[in-house]
């Protein structure tokens, strides 16, 4: 098969989604073109793919392929350059995007959604959950600006995403506080003297953009100063906090009178060298089996992740 490692081109965004390491193996049986300078952003230079037996390539050759893997999801002059019933693999995120999967059925382009693969017991084979939510909490603390021993940190929620948070906050012997549902209809009385704000709870799709556990008004309760990190909104309205929008690599955080928020559709991001490394050993195995296989025989478990 011929795969296409397409580089992650947003701006700010430095990870590659394989690295040579992992790559080695699929390219001993299948045709691979890496886009140049792919790995540049983690010091990985091109002439390291070229030892594994991959191929540097122009954008337009690498999305010709079979197959295009890359992290971040495509944008519509990428999606142009694939051929019909050709298929990428791509962090989707579907169900909060009706818009890119219109255009995969436009240009009739099989999108596997890596954040859809799960094993057996349901859980996602490719993620950084608990990396999100400990990166986003860091960054927390660098826009709070204090001593995190002195601050106040709220979490909303306690899964997954939530819990890298969580451990993140108690390692800076931050003052912190669970909040559970029973608390959620109570943020008036949590919001005073909160220091930071987390949101890590999944907003219900008919939720969204209609019910908000923090209100805009709720926002005055704040210090000024104060931060509201959301480690789950993407794309707009996914937020339970009504003044919380999607932000990026680029422009992490905004004020809502006096109050930072951070919202970023990618927090991982803001760990390159770690997260690379992680999904690449995820996301390889994977690749392998596709490539092995061929798109019209996919295992069942990529099968239920693909959207024709």
């Amino acid at each position: 098969m011929n795969i296409g490692i397409a580089a992650e081109n947003r701006p700010n965004e430095k990870r590659v989604v394989l690295r040579p390491d992992e790559l080695r193996e699929i390219t001993s049986t299948h045709n691979v073109l890496v886009e140049k300078a792919a790995g540049s952003g983690i010091g990985i230079k091109d002439g390291k793919y070229k030892k594994i037996g991959a191929r540097i390539a122009d954008a337009k050759k690498v999305y010709s392929c079979e197959l295009v893997v890359r992290l971040k999801e495509p944008k519509e002059e990428e999606l142009k350059m694939m051929k019909s019933g050709s298929a990428i693999m791509s962090m989707l995120h579907l169900p909060g995007c009706p818009e890119l999967r219109k255009l995969l059925k436009k240009y009739k382009i099989v999108g596997i959604a890596m954040d859809e693969i799960r094993d057996k017991l349901g859980r996602r084979r490719i993620e950084a959950l608990h990396q999100t939510g400990y990166i986003a909490m860091q960054k927390g603390f660098e826009l709070w600006g204090g001593n995190p021993s002195e601050c106040v940190v709220k979490i909303m929620g306690y899964g997954n995403v939530a819990f890298g948070a969580i451990q993140c906050a108690a390692r800076k012997f931050a003052k912190l506080e669970i909040l559970n549902k029973r608390d959620f209809k109570e943020m008036r009385k949590h919001i005073p003297g909160t220091d930071i704000l987390v949101n890590g709870i999944k907003w219900p799709i008919e939720k969204r953009g209609k019910e908000f556990f923090v209100t805009r008004d709720m926002v005055n309760f704040f210090k000024k100063g104060a931060v509201i990190l959301d480690l789950i909104s993407n794309p707009p309205g996914h937020s339970p906090i009504e003044t919380i929008h999607p932000t990026y690599l680029d422009n992490i955080s905004y004020e809502v009178d006096g109050v930072i928020h951070a919202a970023c559709w990618g927090w991982p991001g803001l760990d390159p060298v770690n997260i690379s490394k992680r999904y690449s050993t995820q996301v390889a195995p994977i690749i392998k089996e596709i490539a092995d296989r061929g798109l019209d025989n996919l295992p069942e478990y990529i099968k239920k992740a693909a959207s024709a």
